[in-house]
């Protein structure tokens, strides 16, 4: 399963890397055109807003779960045993695995919605249906991804651990050869 993890986190943030780039070109190009040409990119704020963005924000997600990037305060929790720990770690990875299924759930239905009317993006008729399709994509693997977290957590409560390698994220993987 940490296999699958880690084939998915590097899909989901390889996308994710390309939607930046593209995101990139296209606010250059943008500019550019605008002021040198008098001619800017036909519908570049709704490409950047309505597909590229989404992109990169909720297949990010899931890749800062796997590499446990994000912020942690660790205040009380630093002072707690092992048990009290693995305890605490199992509830709160799962409580963020119920938050995150009910957010793939409720997106995949508002998708189908915005699937059924053929969603464009307003002020230009760009389509944007199918990126939102992103939610549930990503909210489901996010979902995984905690529920593997809540496992490694309680089994090994003392480190926080690469979901998708099962190795600490506090050692250097070169140091771990030696």
């Amino acid at each position: 399963m940490l296999k699958t993890v880690r084939a998915l986190e590097r899909v989901l943030s390889g996308l994710a890397a390309l939607a930046l780039i593209a995101l990139i070109v296209l606010s250059v190009s943008h500019a550019l055109g605008r002021t040198f040409f008098g001619a800017p990119v036909h519908g570049a704020n709704e490409i950047a807003a309505q597909w590229l963005l989404p992109i990169i924000v909720l297949f990010a997600i899931p890749s800062a779960q796997v590499w446990k990037e994000h912020y942690v305060v660790t205040i009380a929790t630093e002072r707690m045993g092992p048990r009290s720990l693995s305890l605490l770690k199992l509830i709160g990875f799962l409580a963020g695995a119920a938050l995150c299924a009910g957010l793939a759930w409720y997106g995949f239905e508002e998708a189908l919605k915005k699937a059924a009317v053929g969603a464009t993006a307003g002020i230009t008729s760009l389509p944007v249906w199918p990126f939102h399709f992103l939610v549930p994509i990503g909210m489901t693997v996010c979902t995984l991804v905690f529920v593997l977290d809540a496992l490694l957590a309680f089994r090994h409560p003392e480190d926080d651990l690469n979901t998708g390698t099962g190795r600490s994220i506090n050692v250097d993987p070169e140091e771990e050869v030696l």
